[in-house]
Protein backbone atom coordinates (compact mmCIF):
# COMPACT_ATOMS: atom_id res chain seq x y z
CA UNK A 1 0.00 0.00 0.00
CA UNK A 2 3.02 2.29 0.70
CA UNK A 3 4.63 1.65 -2.61
CA UNK A 4 0.87 2.38 -4.03
CA UNK A 5 0.77 5.78 -2.23
CA UNK A 6 3.70 6.99 -3.07
CA UNK A 7 3.45 5.90 -7.06
CA UNK A 8 0.38 7.73 -6.69
CA UNK A 9 1.64 10.42 -5.11
CA UNK A 10 4.30 10.50 -7.97
CA UNK A 11 1.96 10.61 -10.60
CA UNK A 12 -0.18 13.47 -9.43
CA UNK A 13 3.50 15.32 -9.17
CA UNK A 14 4.18 14.16 -12.65
CA UNK A 15 1.13 15.51 -14.20
CA UNK A 16 0.74 18.67 -12.11
CA UNK A 17 4.15 19.75 -13.83
CA UNK A 18 3.11 18.26 -17.50
CA UNK A 19 0.16 20.14 -17.45
CA UNK A 20 1.85 23.89 -16.31
CA UNK A 21 3.72 24.70 -19.33
CA UNK A 22 3.13 25.82 -22.29
CA UNK A 23 1.33 24.79 -24.73
CA UNK A 24 1.49 25.55 -28.62
CA UNK A 25 -0.72 23.94 -31.34
CA UNK A 26 0.24 22.82 -34.69
CA UNK A 27 -2.28 22.61 -37.34
CA UNK A 28 -2.45 19.81 -40.59
CA UNK A 29 -2.82 20.22 -44.14
CA UNK A 30 -5.32 23.26 -44.21
CA UNK A 31 -6.63 21.82 -47.71
CA UNK A 32 -7.95 25.04 -49.20
CA UNK A 33 -6.89 27.95 -47.36
CA UNK A 34 -4.45 29.15 -45.34
CA UNK A 35 -4.41 29.37 -41.57
CA UNK A 36 -1.73 31.98 -41.38
CA UNK A 37 -3.64 34.54 -39.44
CA UNK A 38 -3.62 31.92 -36.73
CA UNK A 39 -0.16 32.65 -35.74
CA UNK A 40 0.49 33.38 -32.27
CA UNK A 41 -3.30 34.07 -31.46
CA UNK A 42 -5.05 32.49 -28.80
CA UNK A 43 -8.19 30.95 -31.27
CA UNK A 44 -7.87 29.51 -34.54
CA UNK A 45 -10.43 28.46 -36.23
CA UNK A 46 -8.73 25.12 -37.32
CA UNK A 47 -9.00 23.61 -33.63
CA UNK A 48 -13.23 23.98 -33.81
CA UNK A 49 -13.50 23.27 -29.88
CA UNK A 50 -12.46 25.98 -27.43
CA UNK A 51 -9.05 25.62 -26.36
CA UNK A 52 -8.03 26.56 -22.30
CA UNK A 53 -5.06 27.05 -20.60
CA UNK A 54 -1.69 28.88 -21.33
CA UNK A 55 -1.54 28.16 -25.06
CA UNK A 56 -1.06 29.41 -28.58
CA UNK A 57 -1.83 28.47 -32.03
CA UNK A 58 1.20 27.79 -35.02
CA UNK A 59 -0.39 30.00 -38.03
CA UNK A 60 1.10 28.54 -41.51
CA UNK A 61 -0.04 27.67 -44.89
CA UNK A 62 -1.25 24.57 -44.71
CA UNK A 63 -1.19 24.13 -48.54
CA UNK A 64 2.46 24.34 -48.53
CA UNK A 65 5.27 21.50 -48.05
CA UNK A 66 5.72 22.43 -44.27
CA UNK A 67 9.69 22.56 -44.87
CA UNK A 68 9.68 25.03 -47.73
CA UNK A 69 12.11 27.60 -47.68
CA UNK A 70 9.15 30.44 -47.47
CA UNK A 71 8.18 32.69 -44.56
CA UNK A 72 4.33 31.18 -44.29
CA UNK A 73 6.21 27.20 -44.03
CA UNK A 74 4.89 25.58 -40.83
CA UNK A 75 8.53 24.66 -39.60
CA UNK A 76 9.10 28.44 -39.84
CA UNK A 77 6.19 29.42 -37.78
CA UNK A 78 6.61 26.71 -35.53
CA UNK A 79 10.26 28.37 -34.85
CA UNK A 80 8.84 31.53 -33.59
CA UNK A 81 6.67 30.04 -31.42
CA UNK A 82 9.36 28.04 -30.09
CA UNK A 83 11.76 30.85 -29.79
CA UNK A 84 9.73 33.24 -27.99
CA UNK A 85 8.16 30.17 -25.53
CA UNK A 86 10.36 27.31 -25.49
CA UNK A 87 14.15 28.41 -25.02
CA UNK A 88 16.00 26.46 -22.63
CA UNK A 89 18.35 29.56 -21.96
CA UNK A 90 15.77 31.47 -20.99
CA UNK A 91 14.58 29.31 -18.33
CA UNK A 92 11.28 28.45 -20.66
CA UNK A 93 9.51 24.55 -21.47
CA UNK A 94 6.68 23.81 -23.77
CA UNK A 95 4.74 20.93 -24.98
CA UNK A 96 3.20 20.48 -28.30
CA UNK A 97 -0.21 19.52 -29.23
CA UNK A 98 0.06 18.78 -33.47
CA UNK A 99 -2.53 17.01 -35.78
CA UNK A 100 -2.20 14.86 -39.20
CA UNK A 101 0.51 17.28 -41.12
CA UNK A 102 1.25 18.84 -38.02
CA UNK A 103 2.97 16.11 -36.74
CA UNK A 104 5.65 15.44 -40.25
CA UNK A 105 6.21 19.72 -39.14
CA UNK A 106 6.78 18.81 -35.55
CA UNK A 107 8.77 15.55 -35.84
CA UNK A 108 10.91 17.04 -38.32
CA UNK A 109 11.61 20.24 -36.58
CA UNK A 110 12.48 18.58 -33.14
CA UNK A 111 14.79 16.33 -35.38
CA UNK A 112 16.48 18.74 -37.73
CA UNK A 113 16.64 22.31 -35.70
CA UNK A 114 16.37 21.37 -31.97
CA UNK A 115 19.80 18.76 -32.07
CA UNK A 116 21.64 21.23 -29.75
CA UNK A 117 18.17 21.07 -26.87
CA UNK A 118 17.46 24.65 -27.13
CA UNK A 119 14.30 24.26 -27.37
CA UNK A 120 12.72 22.68 -23.76
CA UNK A 121 10.17 20.66 -25.41
CA UNK A 122 8.66 18.28 -22.85
CA UNK A 123 6.50 16.18 -25.15
CA UNK A 124 4.50 16.66 -28.13
CA UNK A 125 0.75 14.77 -28.35
CA UNK A 126 0.33 13.59 -32.12
CA UNK A 127 -3.25 12.98 -33.15
CA UNK A 128 -3.40 11.09 -36.25
CA UNK A 129 0.09 11.95 -36.96
CA UNK A 130 1.43 11.87 -40.60
CA UNK A 131 4.48 11.69 -39.53
CA UNK A 132 5.37 8.62 -41.48
CA UNK A 133 3.48 10.31 -44.79
CA UNK A 134 0.31 9.00 -46.19
CA UNK A 135 -0.14 6.49 -48.77
CA UNK A 136 -3.50 8.17 -50.54
CA UNK A 137 -0.76 11.11 -51.11
CA UNK A 138 1.35 8.62 -52.20
CA UNK A 139 -1.35 8.29 -55.31
CA UNK A 140 -0.75 11.43 -56.76
CA UNK A 141 -3.55 12.99 -58.42
CA UNK A 142 -5.95 10.20 -57.39
CA UNK A 143 -5.38 11.39 -54.09
CA UNK A 144 -7.07 14.38 -55.04
CA UNK A 145 -10.59 13.38 -55.92
CA UNK A 146 -10.41 10.74 -52.94
CA UNK A 147 -9.82 14.07 -50.55
CA UNK A 148 -12.35 15.60 -52.19
CA UNK A 149 -14.92 12.75 -51.44
CA UNK A 150 -13.08 12.83 -47.62
CA UNK A 151 -13.86 16.09 -47.17
CA UNK A 152 -17.08 16.78 -48.70
CA UNK A 153 -15.42 19.41 -51.11
CA UNK A 154 -17.93 18.86 -54.35
CA UNK A 155 -16.62 20.09 -57.12
CA UNK A 156 -16.79 23.65 -56.81
CA UNK A 157 -13.93 26.47 -55.86
CA UNK A 158 -12.89 24.83 -52.84
CA UNK A 159 -12.43 21.55 -54.73
CA UNK A 160 -9.53 23.82 -57.60
CA UNK A 161 -8.15 25.16 -54.24
CA UNK A 162 -7.26 21.81 -52.88
CA UNK A 163 -5.98 21.25 -56.48
CA UNK A 164 -3.47 24.28 -55.71
CA UNK A 165 -2.21 22.00 -52.25
CA UNK A 166 -0.61 19.47 -54.21
CA UNK A 167 2.61 21.16 -52.56
CA UNK A 168 1.69 19.71 -49.25
CA UNK A 169 0.67 16.47 -50.85
CA UNK A 170 4.04 15.23 -52.65
CA UNK A 171 5.63 16.33 -49.36
CA UNK A 172 3.48 13.68 -47.55
CA UNK A 173 4.05 10.99 -50.01
CA UNK A 174 5.61 8.53 -47.58
CA UNK A 175 8.86 7.88 -49.07
CA UNK A 176 9.00 11.75 -49.11
CA UNK A 177 8.03 12.42 -45.35
CA UNK A 178 10.23 8.90 -44.13
CA UNK A 179 13.47 10.11 -45.65
CA UNK A 180 13.56 13.86 -44.95
CA UNK A 181 14.71 13.20 -41.63
CA UNK A 182 16.18 10.93 -39.29
CA UNK A 183 12.92 9.71 -37.05
CA UNK A 184 14.47 8.47 -34.52
CA UNK A 185 16.02 11.81 -33.50
CA UNK A 186 13.56 13.62 -30.73
CA UNK A 187 16.51 15.04 -29.02
CA UNK A 188 14.67 14.58 -25.63
CA UNK A 189 11.47 15.11 -26.52
CA UNK A 190 8.51 12.08 -25.80
CA UNK A 191 6.40 11.89 -28.79
CA UNK A 192 2.55 10.42 -27.64
CA UNK A 193 0.44 9.04 -30.19
CA UNK A 194 -3.24 8.96 -30.58
CA UNK A 195 -4.70 6.89 -33.83
CA UNK A 196 -7.92 6.88 -35.39
CA UNK A 197 -9.34 3.56 -36.94
CA UNK A 198 -12.67 4.97 -38.73
CA UNK A 199 -12.15 4.27 -42.09
CA UNK A 200 -13.95 4.85 -44.90
CA UNK A 201 -14.63 2.91 -48.32
CA UNK A 202 -12.90 4.81 -50.73
CA UNK A 203 -9.66 4.79 -49.24
CA UNK A 204 -9.88 1.29 -48.00
CA UNK A 205 -7.80 0.18 -50.89
CA UNK A 206 -4.90 2.08 -50.53
CA UNK A 207 -4.10 2.06 -47.24
CA UNK A 208 -2.55 -0.57 -45.50
CA UNK A 209 -3.61 -2.60 -42.49
CA UNK A 210 -5.99 -0.17 -40.00
CA UNK A 211 -6.36 3.95 -41.15
CA UNK A 212 -8.69 6.84 -40.47
CA UNK A 213 -9.66 7.37 -44.30
CA UNK A 214 -6.17 9.42 -44.84
CA UNK A 215 -3.65 8.05 -42.48
CA UNK A 216 -2.48 4.37 -41.51
CA UNK A 217 -1.06 3.27 -38.72
CA UNK A 218 2.81 2.99 -39.56
CA UNK A 219 2.51 6.66 -39.89
CA UNK A 220 -0.16 8.05 -37.06
CA UNK A 221 1.58 5.32 -34.57
CA UNK A 222 4.99 6.23 -35.86
CA UNK A 223 6.05 2.68 -36.61
CA UNK A 224 9.55 2.43 -38.17
CA UNK A 225 8.39 0.93 -41.28
CA UNK A 226 5.65 1.27 -43.85
CA UNK A 227 3.05 -1.58 -43.90
CA UNK A 228 -0.22 -2.85 -42.75
CA UNK A 229 -0.55 -2.58 -38.68
CA UNK A 230 -3.74 -2.92 -36.71
CA UNK A 231 -2.70 -1.57 -33.48
CA UNK A 232 -0.11 0.67 -31.95
CA UNK A 233 3.36 0.31 -30.86
CA UNK A 234 4.69 -3.39 -31.52
CA UNK A 235 3.59 -6.01 -33.96
CA UNK A 236 5.16 -8.67 -35.92
CA UNK A 237 3.92 -8.50 -39.54
CA UNK A 238 4.99 -9.67 -42.98
CA UNK A 239 6.84 -6.85 -45.90
CA UNK A 240 3.31 -7.57 -47.41
CA UNK A 241 0.04 -8.68 -46.32
CA UNK A 242 0.47 -11.73 -49.55
CA UNK A 243 3.76 -13.08 -48.39
CA UNK A 244 2.65 -15.73 -46.49
CA UNK A 245 6.30 -17.77 -46.87
CA UNK A 246 7.77 -15.41 -44.75
CA UNK A 247 8.19 -15.09 -41.06
CA UNK A 248 6.41 -12.14 -39.48
CA UNK A 249 8.65 -10.06 -37.48
CA UNK A 250 8.47 -7.59 -35.00
CA UNK A 251 8.32 -4.17 -35.67
CA UNK A 252 8.22 -1.20 -33.25
CA UNK A 253 7.90 2.52 -33.47
CA UNK A 254 10.85 5.06 -33.86
CA UNK A 255 12.56 5.80 -30.81
CA UNK A 256 11.10 8.50 -28.42
CA UNK A 257 7.50 7.28 -29.80
CA UNK A 258 4.78 6.22 -27.87
CA UNK A 259 0.91 5.96 -27.16
CA UNK A 260 -0.52 8.16 -25.29
CA UNK A 261 -1.81 7.17 -21.58
CA UNK A 262 -4.89 6.11 -21.43
CA UNK A 263 -4.78 6.18 -25.33
CA UNK A 264 -6.22 2.76 -26.86
CA UNK A 265 -3.65 0.66 -29.08
CA UNK A 266 -6.48 -0.44 -31.06
CA UNK A 267 -6.98 3.70 -32.23
CA UNK A 268 -10.12 5.77 -31.46
CA UNK A 269 -13.15 5.09 -33.46
CA UNK A 270 -13.48 8.07 -35.25
CA UNK A 271 -12.12 9.17 -39.07
CA UNK A 272 -9.18 11.69 -39.52
CA UNK A 273 -10.81 14.60 -40.17
CA UNK A 274 -13.09 15.22 -36.82
CA UNK A 275 -10.17 14.22 -34.79
CA UNK A 276 -8.81 17.56 -33.52
CA UNK A 277 -12.07 18.98 -32.71
CA UNK A 278 -13.11 16.18 -30.31
CA UNK A 279 -10.33 14.49 -29.17
CA UNK A 280 -7.50 17.01 -27.57
CA UNK A 281 -9.90 17.61 -24.66
CA UNK A 282 -9.35 14.14 -24.10
CA UNK A 283 -5.63 13.80 -24.33
CA UNK A 284 -4.00 17.08 -24.23
CA UNK A 285 -5.24 19.18 -22.15
CA UNK A 286 -3.50 22.72 -21.63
Amino acid sequence: MKKLAGLLLLSIAFTGSLFAEKVIYVHGMSLTESNEACQGQATCGYWKNPVTGDHVFVGYDGRRNPFESIASAGSVRLLQMLNQYCRNDQGQSCRLVVDSMGGFTAAGTIAMYNRDRIYNILYSTHFVSAEGGSDIASLGDTAIAILEFVFNLGNNQAAQGLIESRDAIDALVVSNARSLFDHNRTNGTLIYHVAAKGSIFIAEPFLPGKDDSLVAFHSSCGYRVAGGFSKCMGEKIRTCALCFWQKPTNITPWDGHRMYPGAPIEGVSTTHAPTHNDFPQFYARP
